[in-house]
């Protein structure tokens, strides 16, 4: 009688203190949905029904009129942010209080991603950032681009060679993105050929497979991580597997060496790295960090930006007059150029820019960031006037989809509309409400090259085809819940009629 009375003590005990820590929100002042006994808010992602970000839209959506929203994820007290401004303080003029991402890497365990600046913290991530940011300038842009535009005129001919692309078939933008930004990682990041369209099974294509496409097993990972951290703390796993750390190291290596013996030097990434190694002073940079931040490039510039690709096909298929406008304005760049897109105009272009700026509005890459409070910080939201003491660790969400789509902010936001990112309307548009690849100091270190690759394949596209939304889209689009990403169920299929 004594064990079973004592299993029901111990069960209340439990059951009680679970309680009391979902009282946390109340007690501050701070209202929410209320939480599941275990899974707190995020039942629905524990079965694997919806994603966190599109959970935490649909709260951003039904608490309207209010500026932060409490939430659990299981026992964890989390902070979903409504208000602009304390978002504007989170990334920017209180970035000291949330300087860090929400994700805990034991760089032991798995060195590869521990070393990414995405997971790096505090000084570490300080200094890193600092050394990586000069990768990214304007005149490395410029020195990379004719690999782009090299990839880009492949990219054409791809599509040309392709029966079902143009016969009325389709061909999938994610699928087609993919390609071609594999291409310019191959170029870009390692400076050699990765082949993805002339092979359909390159080396470079079966990596990028097992790296972080849907349904692999970083990504799955990723989002065990995403809805409860406390596992990675207890069971050390790897994001990157020693399958695949192995297979960058060696392609690494190899480029490395192949250039010390010929003597070679060239304007890419991997260049960067290796003379990083051999001057960096404020940070011992090692041969696994050349390598990891070599695959954080080939993470980032291959797989978000093959998905904002495809999406920008996408609602140019779906929005024929934006189409049109775009390639109009995109021909007469060629045409005044000598069938050439230079670097300098391509970068000016106002309707390009829009059409990117407004499909990563619509379609932002991911639907949330999750930053962590790193120093306490007070906050008085101006519907109460209590000021409420955000602790640290406190994880903290920013909804990105949810502030992209809310009309509060952007007028008809369900509509495709360039416009809204021209002159005097981009703006009017509010701080911290268009943030697709964050803001502030830890702001995506690669978007400058994302945006640049996207931006010169579109115009390629668009000057040689008129692009339609094939039958095999599945509308309206639902999403992967398992996919760290915005990943459409059953992909974007696209027509490619050949302009002559």
């Amino acid at each position: 009688m004594i064990l079973p009375a004592l299993i029901v003590l111990v069960v209340g005990v439990v059951y009680y203190l679970v309680r009391l820590k979902y009282h946390y929100w109340k007690k501050l002042g701070v209202i929410g949905p209320k939480p599941k006994f275990l899974v707190g808010n995020l039942g629905g992602c524990f079965l694997l029904k919806t994603s966190p970000g599109e959970l935490y839209t649909n709260i951003y959506n039904e608490y309207r009129h209010t500026s932060i929203v409490g939430l659990y994820r299981a026992f964890t007290p989390i902070l979903l942010v409504r208000d602009p401004e304390l978002i504007k303080e989170v990334t920017i003029k209180s970035f000291s209080h949330f300087r860090d991402n929400d994700i805990d890497i034991d760089q032991k365990v798995d060195p590869m991603f521990g070393k990414n600046p995405f997971s790096l913290k505090g000084d570490e991530w300080k200094v890193v950032r600092a050394q990586l940011t000069p990768c990214f300038t304007s005149g490395k842009m410029k020195g990379l681009y004719p690999y782009l535009e090299e990839n880009s005129a492949q990219l054409v001919r791809f599509v040309q060679s392709r029966p079902e692309a143009t016969n009325g078939n389709g061909y999938e933008a994610k699928e087609l993105a993919t390609r071609f930004t594999l291409n310019n990682v191959g170029d870009c990041v390692f400076g050699i050929k990765a082949k993805c369209f002339e092979e359909e099974n390159s080396e470079f294509r079966r990596l990028a497979r097992d790296f972080l496409s849907p349904g692999s097993w970083p990504i799955f990972i990723f989002f065990v991580a995403t809805i409860l951290p406390a596992v990675t703390k207890i069971f050390p796993i790897r994001f990157v597997t020693k399958n695949i750390e192995k297979k960058i190291t060696d392609i690494v290596t190899e480029t490395l060496k192949y250039r010390e013996e010929n003597n070679i030097v060239r304007n890419d990434f991997l260049q960067i790295l290796s003379q990083l190694k051999k001057t960096s002073k404020e940070y011992d940079f090692t041969d696994i960090d050349v390598t990891a931040h070599a695959a954080g490039f080939f993470g980032d510039g291959y797989e978000t930006s093959s998905v904002v690709m495809s999406f920008i096909l996408y609602q140019l298929s779906a929005n024929p007059e934006a189409q049109s406008k775009l390639r109009e304005e995109v021909n007469k760049v060629f045409e005044e150029n000598g069938n050439k897109l230079p670097y300098e105009i391509l970068q000016a272009l106002p309707y390009l820019d829009a059409v990117v700026n407004e499909t990563l509005r619509i379609n932002p890459p991911a639907y949330s960031l999750q930053k962590r409070c790193t120093e306490a910080f007070t906050y008085t939201p101006s519907e109460t006037n209590r000021s409420v003491v955000i602790e640290k660790d406190t994880p903290i969400i920013l909804p990105l989809f949810g502030l992209q789509n809310d009309p509060e902010y952007f007028e008809s936001p369900e509509s495709f509309r360039p416009e809204r990112f021209i002159g005097d309307n981009k703006e009017k548009i509010m701080k911290c409400t268009f943030l697709p690849f964050g803001e502030g100091p830890r702001a995506c270190l690669g978007q400058r090259f994302g945006l640049l690759q996207i931006k010169v394949g579109l115009s390629y596209i668009v000057k040689n085809f008129e692009l339609s939304v094939n039958n095999k889209t599945k509308l309206p689009l639902k999403y992967d819940p398992t996919n760290i990403l915005i990943t459409p169920i059953g992909g974007l299929w696209i027509d490619f009629k050949k302009i002559t």
